[in-house]
């Protein structure tokens, strides 16, 4: 070889080292442009959408954007922070997701002048510290609020101090977005699970999913029943009826005894924790919802106290849930495992679930071993015949330690089990019922216990409020919404899947791999020339 041709040898090696080079460079641009490179390597996927939800997104009927004027800085209380940095990290995962209609996420600062003929323009967003959805043809829902000022006055002793932090924590619990709150030891409640994922979709497809006609759900009065618009923290239904407004429906009340029929526009009929006796006129009156209006119902019965009124039996109602299907105990279920009570809430866990076939509503449950907070509860049976017209399902039971007391606003305690009368555990407390003809859509769900759907155990605990909101799902044909499950938090600890610890060695290996391999190709295709 002449030094001539090792000159052209040499430039031709420079110009094969060039292109190949740039052949890898844009090869590996290509990839990073048509796949998401983005890893959540948080417990349970926290940021990450489920199947179910990226199955729901392809119902948006029009594009939306989802708006955040808070200020994140410094100055923001901890808990609200928390709440920014958890949703920027999960609608990063909407904006990137391929859905039919683009869903735009954006950070406006009200206090800036607008530019005119950007797409946030037309919204006229002028209120400060809050997260809503705008739709172009649909209007907005604002999903969060936080004001920033104390909302009591420490001098005034007609009121109790709270300070900003416990303001936003209180807005927090409001929202939604986080559950199971747990004491710190502090005497502070803190969040375990975050609900971020189901709040964002539920609010989606409120306002640009399918559009539905507005049916209402009554609650029952005169006969002492809860009223939704109680807002004790203890006792009150008001977080109840928040849920059940969330499936698209209208709240209101009705007294049974003095109306003909039902309004047509009743969607669903609500008897929750009654203290008297439902009158004949008012029982043919649900018993004609039920069977000609396709109706539903659900009932929270507790047990019958020594001071309430006779039981009567189940204050009248026992004859129509026998017609579905259902059998309500008038006895008390008692659980003497200190290990089953919770002794901060004052509460027990229920956490025994049916063996087999599980219903869509408590699958999920199941799923994450979530536990159902109750005070006091009465057996509620399945009395299933396969020659029936209907198919009732048992839910919930109590623990294999528990047992049904009869006759128990009688008996002294501590109680003792009365081998001929009680019933052994573990013991059906929630019991729900459908037709078996798929034209008809009534249904009724029956809950041994109020307690179950009250403000402090739906507000403060994961499984209650996933339960609440699942029947009413169920009830309302939302079936789609059942297995959206909630995804439990962890600070401190990531993980990795099989499928992440792939693509991490794919990126730390395989790239080098390549690199080195043109290095040997190289060397060989000089020693060819």
């Amino acid at each position: 070889m002449d030094f001539k041709q090792a000159k052209r040898n040499r430039k031709l090696d420079r110009w094969v080292i060039i292109l190949l080079l740039s052949t890898l460079s844009l090869s590996i641009n290509f990839l990073i442009t048509k796949f998401n490179a983005s890893i959540d390597l948080t417990p349970e996927k926290k940021y990450s959408l489920s199947r179910e939800s990226l199955a729901l997104l392809n119902k948006m009927e029009e594009p939306v954007d989802i708006v955040i004027t808070i200020k994140n800085d410094n100055q923001l209380p901890k808990v609200i922070q928390k709440l920014l940095l958890d949703l920027e990290l999960l609608l990063e995962n909407f904006e990137q997701e391929s859905t039919k209609q683009v869903i735009r996420v954006h950070h406006v600062n009200v206090d800036v002048p607008k530019i005119k003929g950007t797409d946030l323009q037309k919204y006229n967003i002028t209120e400060p510290n809050i997260i809503a959805l705008y739709s172009a043809n649909r209007g907005q829902k604002i999903i969060f609020r936080y004001q920033s000022k104390d909302s009591t006055n420490p001098y005034d002793l007609s009121q109790s101090f709270q300070s900003k932090d416990a303001n936003a924590r209180q807005l927090i619990w409001e929202s939604g977005f986080y559950s199971d709150w747990k004491e710190t030891g502090q005497g502070v409640l803190e969040p375990k699970v975050f609900r971020g994922e189901q709040v964002i979709i539920e609010s989606i497809l409120a306002l640009v999913g399918p559009k539905k006609e507005k049916n209402v759900a009554y609650f029952t009065r005169g006969h002492g029943e809860a009223s939704p618009t109680d807002f004790d923290g203890e006792t009150g239904f008001s977080e109840f009826r928040r849920i059940v407004e969330e499936s698209n429906l209208d709240v209101t009340t009705i007294d049974l005894s003095v109306i003909d029929a039902i309004p047509p526009n009743a969607k669903l009929i609500i008897i929750a924790e009654p203290r008297g006796i439902f009158l004949d006129k008012e029982i043919a009156n649900l018993r004609d919802f039920i069977n000609r209006q396709d109706g539903s119902v659900i009932m929270c019965i507790d047990p019958v106290s020594q001071n309430a009124v006779l039981d009567n039996p189940v204050f009248g109602l026992r004859n129509i849930l026998r017609e579905w299907d259902i059998r309500c105990h008038d006895m008390l279920i008692h659980d003497g495992n200190l290990a089953n009570f919770d002794y901060f809430s004052g509460a027990y866990y229920l956490s025994t679930y049916p063996s087999a076939k599980t219903h869509e509503i408590i699958r999920p449950l199941m799923e994450k071993e979530f536990r159902i907070f109750s005070s006091e509860c009465r057996p509620v049976e399945s009395l299933s015949d396969p020659k029936s017209n209907f198919i009732s399902k048992e839910l919930l039971y109590s623990s294999r330690d528990s047992w049904a007391l009869s006759g128990w606003a009688k008996r002294k305690k501590p109680y003792k089990k009365n081998r001929l009368l009680d019933i052994d555990g573990p013991v059906p407390i929630i019991t729900i019922s459908e037709t078996k003809f798929k034209k008809k859509k009534s249904k009724i769900a029956v809950i041994g216990s109020s307690s179950i759907l009250s403000n402090k155990n739906l507000k403060r605990n994961t499984g209650n409020s996933f339960l609440c909101r699942n029947i009413i799902r169920w009830v309302n044909e939302d079936i789609e919404l059942l297995d959206i499950p909630p995804t439990k938090l962890d600070r401190y600890t990531i993980t990795m899947s099989d499928d992440d610890f792939k693509n991490m060695t794919y990126l730390s290996v395989l790239i080098p791999a390549l690199v080195v391999a043109l290095g040997f190709f190289v060397s060989w295709l000089r020693k060819e020339l």
